[in-house]
């Protein structure tokens, strides 16, 4: 049997933080979750990861300003967008996520199979091939 996938789960809203992560867990993923991107990036200098899932609008450094951090460290690394919808200094979240090299950005309604689905598409076209 293969090793699970690590996936690191950022979300500032604990319940749905919570959610997803159950989700995820049922769908085979080994998830570790982090409360905000501050928190995520230090969980990353330590626990490398299969891929990374982070909601967009979180306070002080939003998902954008991840997305972009993550590209420059680890620019191979599957990154999912995820949120709510709406506008962060008047662009589109999906814009954002797109500019930033977000492999996906999936906004609500989702499920946590959705993201699942992603996922695996993003591991299965891995960047720079």
């Amino acid at each position: 049997m293969s090793q699970a996938r690590r996936v690191c789960l950022i979300d500032d809203d604990p319940f749905v933080r919570d959610a997803l992560s159950l989700g995820l867990s049922d769908s085979g993923f080994d998830v570790w979750v982090a409360p905000g991107a501050a928190a995520a990036l230090d969980m990353l200098e330590r626990e490398p990861v299969d891929a990374v899932v982070t909601d967009m609008k979180m306070p002080g450094f939003h998902g954008g300003a991840l997305i972009a951090a993550l590209r420059e460290r680890w620019p191979l690394l599957p990154v999912i967008a995820i949120s709510g919808g709406g506008e962060i200094g008047g662009k589109s979240v999906e814009d954002i996520a797109r500019d930033q090299g977000a492999d996906a950005c999936l906004v609500k309604p989702f499920r946590a199979k959705d993201i699942a689905d992603a996922l695996e598409r993003a591991f299965a076209t891995p960047r720079g091939s």
